[in-house]
């Protein structure tokens, strides 16, 4: 959510606790650094980029965050917490193993695609936000691994992939999507459905069935 569209807390006394308001401010600087990043790129974005965006103080910011990039790191980590909520409920919508990774992958485009300075963040800026956010990006996108070795399952008996499936398919799908989001594009991922759910199933169900379940 943008940081303007948080609004800022009212002035004197507004009744809420100090929890709230640490929690309402923290929101703000996380939005806030989001902003800048899509604004700048993270490399060019300094302190005072962040807290205009946030509307809030340096004061605040330092209560809260102790570096650029463990503001960054927040923001990326609540944004892949989401998509975690969104692939689990997507995938718990379908019975059978290739409807369940496009209805995931349905969820993560439309998402990114709802909001593309979060795509840009998440699948760019990650990239060069120093080694602890890319290890941090490194193991997120590990995580999908398993729910797609799931699909191994739809090869015929005794056909067997290469242990690195996996991690082919997820790179060739991250990189799909970052070409998009350089070119300024965000807003088509949604659209491009059919082109990465053929590139997720041809490994496991083959050219046919990938492209007839894909479109």
């Amino acid at each position: 959510m943008p940081a303007e569209e948080l609004g800022p807390l009212p002035a004197g006394r507004h009744g809420y606790s100090r929890e709230q308001v640490a929690h309402h401010q923290r929101e703000r600087l996380i939005a806030g650094l989001a902003e800048a990043v899509a604004e700048k790129g993270y490399a060019a974005v300094t302190l005072s980029d962040i807290v205009r965006h946030a509307k809030v103080s340096r004061r605040v910011f330092y209560a809260n965050f102790e570096s650029k990039e463990q503001c960054f790191l927040a923001a990326f980590d609540v944004v892949v917490d989401h998509l975690r909520e969104l692939i689990a409920e997507a995938a718990a919508s379908e019975s059978e193993w290739p409807q369940q990774a496009i209805a995931a992958l349905r969820a993560v485009l439309a998402f990114l695609a709802e909001e593309p300075n979060l795509a840009r963040l998440c699948l760019l800026e990650s990239r060069i936000a120093g080694p602890v956010v890319i290890a941090r990006f490194n193991e997120a996108v590990s995580e999908a691994a398993p729910a797609l070795a799931k699909g191994r399952a739809e090869r015929p008996e005794g056909e067997r992939l290469p242990d690195s499936t996996e991690d082919s398919t997820l790179g060739s799908l991250i990189s799909l999507a970052q070409r998009e989001v350089a070119a300024g594009e965000a807003e088509r991922l949604g659209a491009l459905l059919p082109d990465f759910a053929e590139l997720l199933l041809l490994p496991y169900l083959g050219p046919a069935d990938a492209a007839r379940l894909a479109r």
